[in-house]
């Protein structure tokens, strides 16, 4: 599937939860119906978002600037480690979620991504990230627990981390690492910056994946490598990470 049409999930008013599986093409979204301006989800008390692709969507206000935008029911977003970005508005307040993790492909975080998400917790980015847009964080008061796995601060926009309370929100960061964030403009505020071993996140063997009857192989990069029915196979792969069925996986 590469497309979900205008009023695809119009008056869907049990559905809570919303996976976009893993693949390397990208997942074309509609509005919430044909006459309204609103997103494609606003009707749907949506409790949980898995997205494992890159999603294509109407960013203006015809579209509702976001299929997810101020759904007030989601508390949990999970990005893999295939998308490359999380778009201008995309999670603009949910003021119920409370839980965000987004995998190694993502690099950029846009203007206003997740304003207005007061009770927003817990929030993790992945090494590739590279740039935190204007105001992402505003009205984010709730924080407090950031993991930040790059080993260079990401660059960031006007007032993007102002309203998360660096007083009460503890600051992850690789050891190596620590020193740059507490030189670097915004990041060195926090008052709690802790080491973080990120390797503990990571599954270290193929024998840790979960059954399934098709397993998706991709590069750190979002690569398509392989695609089998055979789980044995997954250990004769070279040595590296994957991605496996959205997993992030050391094969040795």
């Amino acid at each position: 599937m590469d497309e979900i049409m205008d009023g695809a999930f119009a008056n869907c008013q049990s559905l809570n939860k919303f996976i976009a599986s893993d693949g390397d093409t990208e997942l074309k979204l509609g509005r919430n119906g044909y006459n309204s301006d609103r997103g494609m989800f606003h009707e749907c008390p949506l409790k949980e978002v898995y997205i494992g692709r890159n999603l294509v969507y109407g960013t203006t206000e015809y579209y509702g600037y976001s299929p997810f935008y101020r759904n007030a029911s989601l508390e949990k977003v999970k990005f893999t480690d295939i998308p490359t970005e999380v778009f201008t508005n995309e999670f603009y307040g949910y003021t119920n979620l409370k839980e965000v993790s987004l995998g190694d492909g993502v690099k950029k975080i846009g203007d206003y991504a997740f304003s207005g998400c007061s009770s927003l917790a817990t929030f993790s980015f992945g090494a590739s990230m590279e740039t935190i847009g204007n105001e992402a964080f505003s009205d984010c008061t709730a924080m407090t627990k950031l993991y930040a796995e790059p080993t260079t601060p990401p660059t960031f926009g006007t007032q993007a981390l102002d309203d998360i309370n660096k007083w009460e929100c503890t600051l992850y960061v690789k050891g190596s690492a620590k020193a740059n964030y507490q030189a670097a403009e915004q990041w060195k505020e926090f008052f709690f910056m802790e080491d973080y071993d990120f390797t503990t996140a990571i599954d270290k063997v193929p024998a840790e994946i979960p059954q399934s009857d098709t397993y998706k192989v991709y590069s750190l990069q979002g690569s398509l490598i392989k695609v089998t029915n055979d789980k044995a196979e997954l250990s004769s792969l070279p040595t590296s990470l994957y991605i496996i069925n959205g997993k992030k996986v050391m094969v040795k």
